[in-house]
């Protein structure tokens, strides 16, 4: 679920930009499946985990909004 939720939102993403942090997303998906199909063994660890990644992602989706601000800029 969780990695479904992260895909969406990759691959929502300009192309551009998928390409330059692919290996990135790439990392932060196979977290999200490690925390997808273990989360009920270890509760504690994967929910500090999940915030581990929320804080990547975080990361991503502000070079995504810059790039978008920057290439809007030259379409202007």
């Amino acid at each position: 679920m969780f990695k479904q939720e992260l895909q969406d939102l990759f691959t929502n993403m300009p192309q551009q930009v998928q390409e330059k942090l692919k290996p990135i997303t790439e990392n932060l998906l196979e977290r999200a499946g490690e925390v997808d199909a273990f989360a009920a063994d270890d509760p504690d660890y994967y929910e500090n985990e999940k915030e581990l990644i929320m804080k990547e992602v975080r990361k991503v989706k502000y070079i995504n909004d810059q790039w978008q601000i920057m290439n809007s800029g030259r379409n202007n």
